[in-house]
């Protein structure tokens, strides 16, 4: 299931349109858990004494969209768990922002219920009515850098059918704080595409050499196949976020290493 393209193709173009207006983004990351099956509503729209300021801030809290199927005798067979971020207040922007995720949040539960028949019958088969064991796909939300200057976003799901692990899959976003335009990563260290493919995949090669030499083997062991995939991967199709001045590039788990390895990650100071 490719979950990863699918997300990245709605959520890159909804983001940046919902953002348009704002001249700066201020955001807050507070967690909110909502009642299962259900959805917690926005925040209501701030006191007239403060409307002025909350129009020209983006103000945004974590809040979680969680729905539970079982059968009718109470046997658990999958279960939805979606963070997502919520703009606060009742501007234009704000609800606009606020209606572009709800697109999205919907378009990922379509796509997550496709296995529920299948999901019911192997767990009926499989489990001895404990309910200990169930398909699953969980969405966790972070805002991994806000400033004056760029907005990022990124969202870590984890897909689980009933086999040995689940599947890891990341969605992330960066936007330009005072035009809410999508910003490319390329953009933001001053280097053309094609620069910064070429510095990402020496960066990673070069990781490889000082992992093998140290004996942590965090890449498959051919250099040459290594290689042969870095130069097939664009690095400027949204696969990095920012975090504590840095550009974080990452590559998804079986790419370039085992399942073990994880996200293999190189980073460069803004």
């Amino acid at each position: 299931m490719k979950r990863v393209d699918i997300a990245k193709k709605l959520g890159l173009f909804m983001l940046a349109l919902c953002l348009s207006s704002a001249p700066a983004a201020t955001f807050s990351s507070m967690p909110a858990a909502a009642a299962a099956s259900s959805e917690s509503a926005p925040s209501q729209a701030p006191d007239q004494d403060t409307a002025s300021e909350a129009q020209s801030t983006l103000e945004l809290s974590l809040k979680t969209y969680k729905k539970t199927y079982q059968t009718k005798k109470g046997l658990v067979y999958k279960k939805l768990s979606y963070e997502y971020p919520v703009a606060k207040g009742d501007s234009a922007q704000a609800n606009a922002f606020n209606k572009r995720y709800k697109d999205l949040r919907s378009k990922w539960i379509k796509e997550a219920k496709k296995n529920l028949k299948e999901a019911k019958e192997l767990v009926k088969e499989l489990t001895d009515n404990t309910g200990d064991r169930f398909y699953s796909d969980e969405v966790t939300c972070k805002i991994t850098s806000s400033d004056d200057n760029y907005i990022s976003i990124l969202q870590s799901g984890y897909d689980y059918s009933m086999g040995a692990h689940g599947t890891p899959y990341r969605v992330t976003y960066i936007f330009d704080a005072k035009t809410g335009e999508e910003a490319s990563a390329a953009d933001i260290l001053g280097l053309t595409p094609e620069q910064l493919n070429t510095k990402i995949r020496k960066m990673y090669l070069n990781k490889f050499d000082k992992t093998q030499e140290s004996g942590n083997f965090l890449f498959y062991p051919s250099r040459k196949d290594v290689k042969d995939t870095l130069d097939k991967l664009d690095f400027n199709e949204n696969s990095a976020y920012l975090k504590n001045g840095k550009v974080h590039f990452y590559v998804e788990p079986y790419t370039l290493g085992p399942y073990a390895a994880g996200y293999i990650e190189v980073s460069i100071k803004m």
